[in-house]
């Protein structure tokens, strides 16, 4: 029994050891409590694809033989290194004018509005603008940028405070002529009045000379810019308050009717490249055209026994018509506008500002209207090296009373679609002055 006890007291305390030793040993107090495991460090993070190059479609007249190609192929090319794998601008080169404008109406139409584009209309500006096809640039020349150009220029084409329609090349129209045939002839001065201008005209023939270039082929551009102004001569700086009906379009189509008595022969199927080259051969005495033409008067190559053409030339004024309204007035127009498509993606959209911004810098501008002889509405220091030509044809700009766009700006497109013809049924005695500007009329009419 004793031993049976003694037992069962043994088994009792093996028992109670084995349950203290369950139990954890408490921590000396001087030891700290064990540290979380240091979070693992986050795995490097995948390098950023790069951003896909944004291409600026850009349909461009500005190359070939146009007095801005040259300086506009080095400054595209300039912005693009600049730019490279960021930014690239790719020129559709366009060397026809005319076709150059259907088919940007035709784009415009369909809704395919290139990013940037240039234009020469001023009539549809309102239109176009209406449209939600171009970009507002209003916001960008208000933080600035608008202050690089000329006063009232950017008020003067925005409509209902938008600006999409930049106004970028100007241009004078004032005839040219050469000083050299003038003194042949046994003139010392351009005529002050168009009677005036007539009897030149006839002396000028009487000599074996044309007295100015006209053109019914292609745009009929120069008999465009003649017919400019003698209307402005005429009627005056109100001259398109009532479009065609004002009398001075008829009055003005007699004039140039009679001008095609002293022009070079076969000028009805002419184009520039004839009025140009007779100009270039020294067998015309007056003409007229653009600015930017300017710099073909100072190339060696139109040089004639080491003599530059620009050494016999002098600026003139328009000159009066009798009973005219027009005195102290000047033909001019926005040569070109920079236009926007609206962009959906906003990395494009600035990208495009970024560009248009590129091309009008005051730097740029200066060295642009240098080489190409050409006028701007950006405000520039020119260059000391400007030819003459140039400098006195910014005086003219300077000196007018009032300023009026060629007819062509004033009208619809479908007047210089319809110009032409116009003029070949004139000269072609199939209408008279009033018919030349009904047909125009008509034409206008059935396009709207």
């Amino acid at each position: 029994m004793k031993k049976a006890l003694a037992l069962l007291l043994a088994l009792c305390m093996i028992f109670a050891l084995c349950a203290c030793g369950q139990q954890a040993a408490p921590a000396p107090a001087a030891e700290k409590p064990a540290e979380a495991p240091a979070a693992e460090a986050p795995a490097a993070e995948a390098p950023a694809a790069p951003a896909e190059e944004i291409v600026i479609n850009f349909p461009s007249v500005w190359v070939g033989t146009d007095s801005k190609a040259p300086y506009m192929e080095k400054l595209i090319a300039q912005f693009n290194e600049e730019n490279a794998g960021s930014i690239k601008v790719v020129v559709e080169e366009q060397t026809d004018y005319q076709a150059a404008r259907d088919k940007l109406r035709t784009t415009i139409t369909t809704g395919n509005t290139p990013d940037l584009c240039i234009l020469d209309t001023t009539y549809d500006i309102k239109a176009y603008t209406t449209s939600g096809k171009f970009m507002d640039l209003s916001p960008y020349l208000a933080e600035g940028w608008g202050q690089d150009f000329t006063d009232g220029a950017i008020d003067a084409w925005s409509v209902d405070g938008k600006v999409c329609f930049l106004p970028f090349e100007s241009a004078v129209f004032t005839p040219i002529y050469n000083t050299k045939i003038f003194n042949e002839i046994g003139w010392d001065h351009f005529p002050a009045t168009y009677d005036e201008f007539f009897q030149f005209c006839k002396d000028a023939k009487a000599a074996g000379y044309n007295a100015m270039g006209q053109m019914a082929g292609e745009n009929g551009w120069s008999s465009m810019l003649w017919y400019s102004l003698i209307v402005e001569a005429i009627g005056g700086k109100d001259v398109y308050a009532d479009g065609l009906k004002n009398p001075a379009f008829v009055q003005a189509a007699e004039v140039l009717k009679q001008m095609y008595d002293y022009t070079f022969e076969g000028a009805l199927s002419a184009g520039a490249g004839d009025v140009n080259g007779h100009w270039l051969k020294r067998d015309t005495a007056i003409y007229l055209n653009g600015p930017w033409w300017v710099a073909n008067l100072y190339k060696e190559e139109n040089a004639v026994d080491g003599v530059l053409l620009a050494d016999d030339c002098e600026v003139a004024a328009n000159p009066k018509y009798e009973g005219g309204k027009g005195e102290g007035g000047l033909v001019t127009t926005v040569q070109a506008f920079l236009a926007a498509a609206e962009q959906t993606d906003p990395a494009k959209k600035e990208a495009v500002v970024k560009f248009i911004k590129y091309l009008t810098d005051p730097e740029h501008v200066s060295e642009l209207a240098l080489t190409s002889g050409a006028m701007f509405f950006v405000k520039y220091e020119p260059s000391p090296e400007t030819n003459l030509i140039s400098q006195k044809l910014t005086q003219v700009a300077n000196d007018a009373d009032f300023t009026i766009i060629h007819v062509n700006g004033a009208f619809p497109t479908a007047f210089s679609t319809e110009f032409p013809a116009a003029v070949s049924a004139l000269i072609g005695g199939q209408v008279d002055a009033q018919g030349f500007v009904d047909q125009l009329q008509t034409a206008i009419d059935m396009a709207e």
